[in-house]
């Protein structure tokens, strides 16, 4: 049986230890006795615990899905190498268990049994709380160190740590001359109101002034520096966004600081962006014809007057053009009149949404009994859980902790089965009530508000369109099916993709824009 070997360590300070030698050497002497083939070892050196963060866990995913390798077992020391999350932990199981690959660890009795998978889901359950404890004590204990006026995390430019490299922050910071001085003032001239935030940018500059890394000051830097209330002597809990004086020596006094926030504040005149005119509703839903890129709209001047456009502004399309407002309402509103329902296609709808309807009712009903016999299996272990408690395999805390898990899935569970059932009768009677609206869908287009006429559009064409392909973009669940039911057998069941929730939530949203709420 092939196999490969997956090991990780959590800090860099594990890696010149025993740690990964000894979780290798279990792993290896498994194997041995197992007669198990080690096709590759993966090691990952001091990386932390998140399934994104680490590389190797990624090759080795990357590796045992190739078929040609052979993997069949993949060998752990212990359950918490593997993920520190339970989620995380039963994602990577299955996605191996999908490639037939079994995840092993070679020091804890985890198997196939009811026993063993209850063993792994504490183990499991156990590593995720553990990793949780610490990073709750590690915000605890910043945010007690910023309550004592100590600032955790690396200070702001012009200061230094006055701690030991490595060594846990216990004193505040420290001035770092000479940027301390020449931000220092640069602070008392901006606060007397002569300088601009690019004029301030220039003058630091040229006394010397460097970024981290000798890199050269930014436009951002400056905005953040401005507002950091950390050189007027304040730090700031950015949990709970309480202020605390702080021990470092203050650049600036909090008078200052108080008047550079009033300049600011009085700069800052900008006038908002405005994302949505009368005159253009299509704008960002109607895309070019040529790079497909969304268009906006504006008006362009003309020898005697002001003609409105949809423009294409995308700076890398071929054939960068202009669209007259006209043909493309007309392009729509074409597609909406061909897209509205007569009559027979109104009653092929109904009878279609009905269906529909039936059919998630009826698959309701299964997913109900399922979550029943779940729900039985939980509450099975539920009683094996107290089994092992009463013939001390657990201790309290143990205990206490797979308890919780079990009560909050059943209560999960419990919930969904008590979940209501669908409207089918109030949702077709919602649906009836817009067989006029539907008739002449480019007229209800035209009445609505730019907001209802914004939301209108994306129940039609969800994605958008590009011009001049409009009857090729894809539809709305309620007009794919006016388009679709009308040719096609009544008796049939519609495909699964037609979610009845959404499609009952959608004929809700546009009998509330119908009326204009």
């Amino acid at each position: 049986m092939n196999v490969v070997i997956y090991c990780r360590v959590s800090s860099k300070e594990q890696v010149d230890g025993t740690s990964l030698e000894s979780q290798q050497l279990a792993c290896k002497e498994y194997a041995d006795r197992n007669h198990l083939t080690v096709l590759r070892v993966f090691i990952e050196r001091g990386e932390s615990a998140k399934f994104a963060d680490r590389p190797q866990l990624l090759e080795m995913l990357a590796f045992c899905a190739k078929r040609e390798n052979g993997v069949e077992q993949l060998l752990v020391w212990k359950v918490d190498r593997l993920a520190r999350n339970v989620g995380d932990h039963f994602n990577i199981k299955a996605g191996l268990m999908k490639q037939g690959i079994s995840v092993v660890s070679v020091t804890e009795p985890i198997d196939t049994k009811p026993e063993g998978k209850l063993l792994e889901t504490i183990l499991a359950g156990f590593a995720q709380f553990d990793n949780d404890i610490r990073a709750a004590r590690c915000t605890q204990g910043m945010r007690r160190k910023i309550q004592e006026g100590i600032f955790p995390w690396k200070p702001p430019l012009g200061y230094k740590s006055a701690n030991r490299p490595g060594a846990k922050k216990a004193l505040p910071d420290v001035p770092d001359q000479p940027a301390f001085g020449i931000i220092q003032k640069g602070f008392e001239e901006f606060a007397t109101g002569h300088l601009t935030k690019a004029g301030l940018q220039r003058l630091l500059i040229e006394r010397g002034l460097r970024a981290r890394r000798g890199r050269l000051l930014a436009p951002q830097t400056v905005d953040y520096m401005l507002s950091d209330e950390f050189y007027a002597g304040v730090v700031r809990d950015p949990w709970s966004g309480e202020r605390f004086p702080g021990k470092h020596l203050p650049m600036i006094s909090q008078k200052a600081f108080n008047a550079i926030q009033r300049i600011v504040a009085g700069r800052n005149r900008s006038v908002p962006h405005i994302s949505v005119r009368t005159e253009f509703p299509l704008r960002t839903f109607v895309r070019c014809a040529n790079c497909e890129a969304t268009l906006t709209g504006a008006f362009s001047r003309g020898r005697s007057a002001r003609y409105p456009y949809y423009h294409c502004f995308r700076r890398n399309c071929d054939n960068r053009r202009s669209y007259p407002l006209g043909d493309v309402h007309r392009e729509f509103e074409a597609f909406l009149m061909e897209t509205s329902a007569n009559s027979h296609a109104f009653d092929h709808l109904r009878e279609a949404v009905r269906r529909i309807g039936e059919t998630a009712t009826a698959s309701q009903h299964l997913t109900q009994e399922r979550r029943r016999d779940e729900l039985k299996r939980i509450k099975e272990q539920f009683g094996q859980l107290l089994q092992l408690k009463m013939e001390g395999l657990l201790t309290v805390e143990e205990f206490r902790t797979q308890r919780a898990i079990l009560s909050s899935r059943i209560a999960e569970l419990e919930g969904e089965i008590s979940g209501p059932l669908p409207e089918i009768d109030s949702v077709v009677s919602e649906l009836e009530a817009l067989r006029t609206q539907l008739s002449d869908l480019a007229s209800l287009w035209k009445s609505l508000s730019i907001e209802n006429r914004k939301r209108f559009q994306l129940l039609t064409l969800p994605r958008g369109y590009i011009f001049g392909r409009v009857r090729t973009a894809q539809r709305g669940r309620i007009f794919s099916l006016i388009g679709a039911s009308e040719h096609s057998n009544t008796s049939l069941v519609h495909p699964a993709f037609e979610s009845w929730h959404q499609l009952a939530e959608e004929i809700r949203v546009l009998a509330m824009i119908s009326q204009g709420t």
